[in-house]
């Protein structure tokens, strides 16, 4: 059990930094995949494995692995305008797992706690690069929120539906 639990963990931590590099840049934040992985990961681990993930992906590139958007990695990517994002990550993971552990793995459950977790995640990162920026936090909001609404429910929608098939498939998974 504990092999199939840490050789799922791995498979998700590869998804998470492959994602993390299929980027489109904008202006101060870059449209990647990460959520969509970090969707994936907290849709279908349990929650402790969903952190350990996101704990082993942060810690990666703590050391200076290139494991974050744009090959990016080191202490200063998490300490920038852009940590708080990453840092929301595992926020997404904790409300998202927590929501799902608690209503089930239907699709509307799997929806409406994958919008919870990835809107709070995009206020975090919105309000962390305040300082950074020179921004307020409407303008905050505006620039790194609103922009990725419509993206980020495409992804959701994506998230449940491979979720949907995978935990058809694999019905036990979240018990790992």
């Amino acid at each position: 059990m504990k092999t199939r639990r840490l050789t799922l963990n791995a498979m998700m931590l590869a998804l998470l930094v492959v994602c993390s590099q299929l980027t489109i840049p904008l202006p101060l934040v870059p449209l990647t995949l990460q959520t969509f992985a970090v969707g994936i990961i907290a849709t279908l681990l349990p929650l402790t494995a969903g952190v350990e993930v996101l704990a082993a992906y942060i810690l990666l590139g703590m050391v200076g692995l290139p494991v974050f958007a744009g090959m990016a990695g080191g202490v200063a990517v998490l300490a920038g305008p852009l940590g708080g994002y990453i840092f929301g990550f595992v926020i997404y993971v904790l409300v998202t797992a927590g929501i799902i552990k608690l209503r089930g793995t239907g699709w509307w459950t799997l929806t409406w706690a994958n919008m919870v977790g990835a809107l709070i995640q995009l206020v975090l990162g919105s309000i962390w690069m305040v300082p950074f920026n020179h921004l307020t936090l409407t303008g905050a909001l505006l620039a790194g929120c609103v922009p990725f609404i419509i993206p980020g429910l495409i992804k959701i929608a994506l998230v449940v539906m491979v979720a949907s098939r995978v935990q058809a498939w694999m019905p036990n998974l979240r018990q790992l």
